[in-house]
């Protein structure tokens, strides 16, 4: 059975998450390489919070390995602090690592601040409030857009980088998740949200990419499946407000991927997008904690994760596949009153920093790309 990983273990908590120092690399630092564009990417939250050292080898690692992009959650809430107001500091660092070694990055734009979003005073439920105006996420999406997108601020500033201008963006993760649209999952108000973002973005980039949030399947009854969420944006008017569907099609084998990619693929010809293309922003496997379908060796990791990037790969034009992210970059821990699984053990490094076999077999697979 196909299942996402995220759970309330992966919610928001009370505040945003702290800059925690995990240890460097233990291993000698891999020097500097250059990956250019790319079918693979990964995950790479942690690098955003993380000590320098570890950024640093990982991303040459990941160069290394072919990894052409960089998808990161960039919270809304860490970023306008207060009405009108940003911190982008740790993105500018973010950015400026990813363009030394010709990365693209893919911004997952996520949490609404206290004051935009619709979370009650009182009386919250563990997870993710949309914002109440779905046109503030915009406005939000179109400063990062002139900062960040091309002939963005950013780039004015920092002539010394090479010129990787943002793109594509992503709208919101995986609203067809309780734990990513508390009040349950609602197409109709998600593709509100979607074509608000989307405007905004345009209005600064008309060319940029408008890519959906994942969609996961998910054992949890109070999901609703990706092709009925997808059918319920078309059914609320969301054709034309993106230009990528996403997809998370975690699953035990990478022959059940497949499956979902072409379910999801049949929903949108139905609906007069054939033309649309498909990425996958999510996709893997732990190596330790509880027991689940998706905890497996670390020798299993490596080679289910070779195998998703030759398979799908192999399957981009039927599929009309943008790529494939691997999530994750690094183990990590459980905060205080989430329970353990194993999306906290699906790094491709562990939690001091050192490469898992993973690391190894997807360069081997990339590199024939």
């Amino acid at each position: 059975m196909l299942a996402g990983p995220l759970s309330a273990a992966r919610a928001a908590p009370a505040q945003l998450p702290s800059e925690k120092i995990l240890p460097a690399a233990s291993t000698k630092c891999p020097p500097r390489a250059t990956a250019g564009r790319g079918f693979v990417g990964v995950t790479a939250q942690d690098i955003l919070l993380q000590n320098t050292t570890f950024r640093e080898c990982s991303l040459n690692s990941l160069a290394k390995a072919h990894v052409g992009y960089l998808r990161e959650a960039w919270y809304w809430a860490g970023i306008e602090t207060s009405p009108g107001q940003y911190h982008l500091d740790p993105q500018d660092a973010y950015v400026a690592a990813a363009a030394r070694r010709r990365m693209s990055v893919l911004p997952a734009l996520l949490w609404a601040p206290d004051f935009r979003s619709t979370a009650p005073a009182s009386g919250r439920k563990h997870g993710f409030y949309p914002p109440r105006n779905p046109s503030d996420m915009g406005d939000f999406a179109a400063v990062l857009a002139k900062r960040y997108g091309p002939n963005g601020s950013f780039w004015q500033a920092h002539p010394e980088l090479p010129y990787m201008p943002i793109t594509s963006w992503q709208v919101w993760n995986e609203p067809n998740l309780p734990v990513y649209w508390a009040d349950g999952p609602n197409p109709a108000a998600y593709a509100e949200l979607l074509r608000a973002v989307a405007d905004r973005i345009h209005g600064v980039d008309p060319q940029a990419d408008i890519v959906t949030a994942g969609l996961p399947y998910s054992a949890d009854r109070r999901t609703m499946s990706p092709e009925t969420f997808l059918r319920g944006m078309y059914a609320a008017g969301a054709r034309g407000s993106f230009t990528t569907l996403a997809v998370h099609p975690y699953s035990d084998t990478v022959k059940r991927m497949v499956v979902a990619l072409a379910r999801m693929r049949r929903v949108l010809v139905r609906n007069g997008d054939a033309n649309v293309p498909t990425w996958v922003t999510e996709v893997g496997w732990g190596t330790s904690g509880p027991r689940s379908v998706f905890t497996v060796s670390l020798a299993r990791q490596a080679k289910l994760i070779a195998q998703s990037v030759r398979v799908l790969s192999h399957q981009r034009r039927r599929l009309r596949l943008r790529g494939l992210v691997i999530y994750n970059i690094r183990d990590s821990k459980p905060r205080p009153g989430d329970h353990d699984f194993w999306a906290f053990h699906s790094g491709l490094f562990d939690l001091k920093g050192r490469a898992k076999p993973a690391v190894k077999s997807l360069r081997a697979a990339a590199q024939h790309l």
